[in-house]
């Protein structure tokens, strides 16, 4: 199974900032898997920034929705 961890975020910030953030965010699971014995073959990793929210960013309880990372089966 390949499997895409991607990183996401609110959108307080600029969009650079926060694609830096994001980015960093996937990257640090995917260096604990590969610590748990995941093969990095399996493994990729993307940060959307605040592309693709699953709330709203008006309120506090919603950004704190979009702070999140995800896993997409990509192969299996």
């Amino acid at each position: 199974m390949r499997i895409e961890i991607s990183g996401h975020t609110d959108n307080r910030g600029s969009l650079e900032t926060n694609t830096k953030l994001s980015n960093t965010r996937a990257k640090s699971v995917v260096e604990y898997l590969i610590q748990k014995g995941i093969s990095p073959s399996r493994l990729k990793y993307k940060g959307y920034a605040y592309t693709q929210p699953i709330a709203s960013n008006d309120n506090e309880t919603g950004r704190q929705l979009n702070r999140r990372v995800e896993f997409k089966i990509l192969a299996k």
